[in-house]
């Protein structure tokens, strides 16, 4: 609606109230007037709803819901004498119908309830037609026009006005069930008084049953429809979040629903037993009430349980998804990092963060990364200490108690996930320090393959030319001591050079394939080399690639009885793929100990395959 119009309405609605009231004063009928003035309270709300959302049709509604009442109530005095006053009384039930048709957020689309105004007006006027002229005497109506059709109209129209109502509410209960979190939680609160407004009625009949005053028995139920509905509809509109609306009217429902059926079984009770043992004595009522008191317990429990699941269908209904997913965890079936998702989707908040307490005291993302400063929001513990904080995108009361609820179906998802986490940082730094332990193993055949070659093997040739220089200067038969000690050296470097190209081949200085080549040039038998084209491996990944080959070689020439060998490298991707296959004698298992080549091969974070065939021969498959 445009603005204006909303002032409008909301402006004739207040000159409405305070006209009546005051007209009833000039009469001297102070306790009308009193009532007429206690109207201004809905119309002062709807000013506010009409501030806080000047497009809204709900502040001129709810305005008129009580202005129409003091209108029609109002009809005293001369305006009593009116022909039309007498069958204006469904006006009191139009600014209801109205606030029940554009609550919360406008007029309903649909033929249906467009409708049902004019339904409700036409019923209206037909009530007037009956009651033309008439007066009310003592109470009851007497005079209006006499003829055939004013019993069938009259039937009519109030078929009508009461269809219409049931209608108006039909389409709260649409908005409901098709509506957001927000026009849900909305609706509540307008349920919720309704439900004491009607608890109120229920108890007004029963103390006008007992004998109580008019007055005494509906002054309860007038002020809550005066008072209660617009604070409820106000802070449906302007607060809808403030309290934890759901619980309020599962619990009023849940209370008013076990107070009817505890009143059944009392009565049935006492009438049960009034018949079988006799009628005032005292011990019919005693038993009815020990009986009410054994049956109210168990039956508020359930009924609490069921009106949950009605009208907080949405916590219900988030608190068994987070309980489907804990247990689908525990089965296997997903994975516990899920459990962001999973709660971002139960409280319709895309914005909320799980964070996750490390054992160090420092805080975590889900993924792992590190929270600088300790997180806001709500803890979640296990076993006493805090493992989560859960911070909320849309924060509320209705939201804090609401991941309450699931978070106590959430915690082992939750901790699941911590101790992964924090397992898998563990294996993380394993890995890395294993690889440092790899690196610096290679860093240190390679100095020492270094050392061999340039210290101690030039020492020892240097000192064997010098002995050579010194032979030339001896007799003959001490010369041949000095030939003796110049082979002895020589075999000392050869040793040397054999212990060097075990550490680290000095061919690995000109690539892989160089030093395959080597391998290929010293094998007995025929030897096939495929080398692709390689990227630039660590030498720490050369070295070990170089290594698998000799020792799968070495095995191969002593175990074996292989005729032929093939060597294939190539790259995979991010992985260097190492091939040795023979065409022994096999019958190696896949699960044979080869321990050196295995250790040697996991140490950079490898796997090895072995396939073998008794009779068929080997094949040795290593990523590295």
């Amino acid at each position: 609606m445009r603005p204006r119009t909303v002032r409008l309405l909301t402006g004739l609605a207040t000159l409405a109230v305070l006209a009546s009231a005051a007209y009833v004063a000039a009469l001297g009928d102070w306790a009308t007037a009193s009532a007429c003035a206690a109207c201004t309270f809905a119309v002062a709300v709807g000013w506010v709803i009409v501030r806080h959302d000047p497009t809204s049709p709900v502040g001129p509604a709810l305005a008129w819901t009580t202005a129409a009442i003091a209108v029609v109530t109002a009809h005293v005095g001369p305006l009593a004498e009116l022909p039309w006053s007498s069958g204006a009384w469904p006006l009191n039930l139009a600014g209801l119908l109205v606030l029940m048709l554009v609550f919360p957020d406008g007029a309903s689309n649909g033929t249906l309830w467009r409708a049902v105004p004019w339904v409700f007006g036409s019923a209206t006027l037909g009530m007037v037609a009956v009651q033309w002229g008439a007066r009310q005497v003592d109470g009851e109506v007497v005079g209006g026009p006499d003829a055939v059709w004013v019993p069938w109209v009259a039937v009519a129209s109030l078929i009508a006005i009461g269809f219409s109502m049931v209608l108006a509410a039909a389409s709260l209960v649409v908005r409901y069930w098709r509506g957001t979190r927000r026009t849900r939680q909305q609706t509540r609160w307008l349920l919720l008084s309704g439900i004491v407004v009607v608890a109120l009625l229920a108890g007004g009949w029963v103390a006008e049953a007992l004998g109580a005053s008019l007055n005494a028995a509906y002054t309860p139920f007038l002020v809550a429809i005066v008072v209660l509905v617009p604070i409820a509809v106000g802070l449906a509109i302007v607060r809808y979040d403030l309290f934890d609306v759901d619980r309020l009217l599962t619990g009023a429902t849940a209370w008013l629903v076990t107070v009817v059926v505890s009143a059944a079984v009392f009565g049935a009770a006492v009438y049960g037993l009034s018949q079988a043992v006799s009628a005032g004595t005292g011990l019919t009522s005693s038993v009815a009430a020990f009986i009410t008191a054994l049956t109210l317990l168990p039956v508020q429990r359930h009924v609490a349980q069921w009106v949950g699941r009605v009208v907080d269908r949405d916590r219900h209904v988030a608190v068994a998804e987070v309980e489907r997913f804990a247990a689908d965890v525990r089965a296997g079936r997903r994975q516990p990092e899920e459990v962001e998702a999973v709660l971002r989707k139960v409280q319709d908040d895309p914005d909320l963060v799980v964070y996750l307490a490390r054992p160090d005291g420092t805080w975590t993302r889900l993924d792992g990364a590190p929270v600088a400063e300790p997180p806001d929001g709500i803890g979640i513990e296990a076993g006493g200490d805090v493992i989560a904080r859960v911070s909320l995108g849309w924060d509320s009361a209705r939201a804090r108690r609401r991941i309450d609820d699931v978070a106590k179906a959430a915690w082992v998802p939750l901790e699941v996930t911590r101790l992964r986490l924090v397992l898998r940082e563990a294996l993380t730094e394993t890995e890395a320090s294993r690889h440092r332990l790899v690196d610096a193993s290679a860093a240190e055949r390679r100095k020492l393959e270094r050392d061999l070659h340039d210290g101690a093997q030039q020492r020892i040739v240097a000192t064997g030319m010098r002995l050579r220089l010194l032979q030339e200067h001896l007799p003959t038969d001490q010369a041949a001591e000095v030939d003796a000690a110049v082979a002895e050296l020589q075999g000392t470097v050869d040793e040397l050079r054999r212990i060097a190209q075990g550490v680290r081949p000095i061919l690995l200085d000109d690539g892989l394939a160089a030093a395959l080549a080597a391998v290929k040039s010293s094998s007995p038998i025929p030897f096939v080399l495929t080398v692709g084209d390689l990227p630039l491996v660590s030498d720490t990944r050369a070295l070990t690639a170089y290594l698998v080959v000799t020792e799968a070689v070495a095995n191969v020439l002593k175990h074996a009885g292989a005729s032929r060998i093939s060597v294939t490298v190539a790259a995979r991707q991010d992985w260097l793929e190492v091939e040795v296959v023979d065409d022994g004698v096999g019958g190696v298992g896949a699960n044979a100990p080869l321990t050196a080549l295995r250790d040697r091969i996991v140490s950079v974070g490898g796997t090895l395959g072995i396939r073998a065939t008794p009779g068929g021969g080997t094949t040795i498959q290593a990523l590295i």
